[in-house]
C-alpha cells in the first residue's frame, strides 16, 4: 500500500545532496544496520536492504506506511508523542532511542524483538526528516537476562547455604565434647553440602541425583562392591531439599563408618529406594545394615541424631531409626511433588 505522501520528491531531494552518479541504494545496501527514515507525519520514506532483512518487508511494499508498522501496538501511543516531539524543533538532533529502558520492534509475521535505535532529525528543504538506525539486540538483552537470573539464583544459594552452614556450626558446638570432634563434625557436614552442591552445579542448579548423592558420601567405604549395595531407579531431587537429604545421609554414614556395618570389614549396608504414588510422588529409602558390632543404643542424642531425625521435616518428609542389634535401620520418605 502506497500513502499519498510527498514521498518521491523527498527521496529525491535527499538523492541530489550525494555527487552526480552515486548510486544511492547501493551505499544504503553497504550498512549493515537497518536505517529507516520517516517525514514529519511519521510515514516511512527509506527502507534499506538490512532493514527489509531484520523486519521482513520490501521496501516496495512498506514505503509510505506509518513507521506504527514496525512498532508494537501497545507502544504505539507513546511513540507518535515522542516521534512528535522529536520532529517540533527546527534543528538538528541525534539522540538515542529509549535510553534507560527496553525498545522493542514489531517485524511482519507479528514476532518482537528487542532494538537499540539510534535517531536523527534533519530540516531538509523545509521538510523535517527523521532517521533511525535499528540494531537487534535480542541475543545480547536475552544473554543478560540470563546472567541476571543466574546470579540472581546464586546469591539465593548462597544465602540458604549460609543459613544452613549457620545453623550447623551453632548446633554442633553444643553437641560436641571437645575441639577436636567439633572440628572433625564440622569438615564432615561442609564437605557434604559442598559435594551436593557440585552435583546441582553439573544439572544447572535445577536438581540432583539420588544415586549421586549416595555414591559421593559412599565413595570413602567403596573397597569392596560387595559390601556397599544401591538399589533404586534414577530420581531427580529438588535442588531445594537435596542438601538436607545429603546431610542426613552423611550422618548415616559417618555413624556407620565410627559404630556400625562400615567399621568393620563383614559389614554390609544395603541402601534401597522406590517412588510411590498415591495421592503424589513420595521417595521412600530403606538403610538397612548388618554384620557390624552388636548395636547398643546411643546413650546421648547428638546433633547428628537429631539431624537424622528432623533434618527432612521441613520440606515434609521424615526418618525413623530402628537400632537393632543386627544392625541400624532407617527408613525415610519425602514428597517428591
Amino acid at each position: 500500500m502506497q500513502d499519498n505522501h510527498d514521498t518521491s520528491p523527498i527521496q529525491a531531494r535527499i538523492q541530489s545532496r550525494f555527487p552526480l552518479g552515486t548510486d544511492f541504494q547501493a551505499i544504503l545496501a553497504l550498512i549493515g544496520d537497518a536505517v529507516v527514515s520517516t517525514d514529519h507525519n511519521g510515514h516511512i520514506i527509506l527502507f534499506n536492504s538490512a532493514a527489509e532483512a531484520l523486519f521482513g518487508y520490501s521496501s516496495t511494499e512498506i514505503l509510505g506506511r506509518p513507521i506504527d508498522v514496525l512498532i508494537p501496538s501497545r507502544f504505539q501511543d507513546q511513540h507518535r508523542a515522542d516521534h512528535g516531539q522529536f520532529c517540533a524543533a527546527d534543528i538538528a538532533v541525534r539522540r538515542v532511542m529509549g535510553a534507560g529502558r527496553e525498545v522493542r520492534g514489531r517485524r511482519k509475521d507479528g514476532t518482537e524483538l528487542a532494538v537499540e535505535i539510534s535517531l536523527s532529525r534533519q530540516l531538509l528543504d523545509g521538510h523535517h526528516i527523521g532517521t533511525a538506525v535499528i540494531r537487534d539486540v535480542s541475543i545480547r538483552i536475552g544473554e543478560e537476562k540470563q546472567r541476571e537470573l543466574v546470579a540472581n539464583e546464586v546469591a539465593h544459594r548462597l544465602r540458604n547455604t549460609m543459613a544452613v552452614i549457620n545453623s550447623i556450626v551453632a548446633l554442633t558446638a553444643k553437641s560436641s565434647l571437645s575441639a577436636e570432634e567439633l572440628k572433625n563434625a564440622l569438615l564432615g557436614r561442609f564437605a557434604a553440602i559442598s559435594r551436593t552442591n557440585e552435583s546441582l552445579i553439573r544439572r544447572s542448579w535445577i536438581e540432583a541425583n539420588l544415586r549421586e548423592l549416595l555414591e559421593s558420601e559412599l565413595a570413602p567405604y567403596r573397597s569392596d562392591d560387595s559390601r556397599l549395595i544401591l538399589e533404586g531407579p534414577d530420581i531427580a531431587i529438588d535442588r531445594e531439599i537435596a542438601v538436607a537429604l545429603a546431610l542426613v545421609f552423611h550422618e548415616l554414614a559417618t555413624n556407620a563408618s565410627k559404630y556400625g556395618a562400615l567399621s568393620t570389614p563383614n559389614g554390609r549396608l544395603e541402601v534401597r529406594w522406590r517412588a510411590t504414588t498415591s495421592e503424589k510422588q513420595v521417595l521412600e529409602v530403606m538403610w538397612r545394615e548388618t554384620g557390624g558390632p552388636a548395636v547398643v543404643l546411643p546413650k546421648r542424642r547428638g546433633f547428628g541424631s537429631e539431624l537424622i531425625s528432623k533434618g527432612l521435616r521441613g520440606h515434609g518428609g521424615k526418618a525413623e531409626v530402628d537400632y537393632l542389634v543386627e544392625g541400624v535401620i532407617c527408613s525415610l520418605s519425602l514428597p517428591l511433588e
